[in-house]
């Protein structure tokens, strides 16, 4: 009987063991887990921007006054049709305007439902959000990225995400923009 206890004893200490062996090995703390940004993969504007594809979690403060309207107006040309995107009142859609006229090309981002149009240069964080969980359709700024993001389904809260304005397009119309497609933004007002 004194066998089988030891042997009972030596195997659920082995098991103890391996379990936090196990658990352990990530090297990173549950703090680093789940906050990476997502990237693009090869066939998208840049790949390589590093991180994990899965979103954060969404912060427990309250994002409603993300959202104002500021009443400046931008036309979006893509293939000949016209979309009015009504910009946000933030620092960040202010230094949209700031580059306007602009002309980009657009990029599906697999596994996401959004079109990826990259900046040359990036747009202001100045009294930016940590992150955003953008609504449909919207448009928003992914400073990670360096790109402008045209919201065609729901995504998710990321950080990094800032909302730029609401647009004039469906869901639908957003995602059949073409791969390759030139987007120009010119302010209307």
């Amino acid at each position: 009987m004194r066998n089988a206890t030891k042997t009972t004893t030596a195997f659920a200490a082995s098991a103890v063991a391996l379990a936090l062996a196990l658990t352990g090995c990530s090297g990173e703390s549950s703090a680093d887990q789940g906050t990476a940004a997502p990237t693009p993969s090869q066939s998208s504007p840049q790949a390589g921007d590093g991180g994990s594809t899965a979103p954060s979690p969404a912060p427990s403060d309250s994002q409603d006054g993300l959202r104002t309207l500021s009443g400046h107006r931008v036309s979006m040309t893509v293939d000949g049709h016209d979309y009015t995107m009504t910009l946000y009142d933030n620092p960040t859609a202010d230094s949209l305007l700031e580059q306007l006229p602009l002309t980009v090309t657009s990029d599906d981002y697999p596994g996401y439902d959004e079109k990826v149009l990259r900046l040359e240069k990036g747009l202001s964080m100045e009294d930016a959000p940590k992150g955003d969980d953008p609504q449909h359709p919207e448009v928003g700024w992914y400073q990670p990225g360096g790109w402008i993001a045209l919201y065609y389904g729901h995504i998710g809260y990321f950080d990094g995400k800032v909302p730029l304005g609401r647009i004039d397009a469906t869901d639908d119309q957003l995602r059949s923009i073409p791969v390759g497609a030139d987007v120009t933004f010119e302010i209307q007002d």
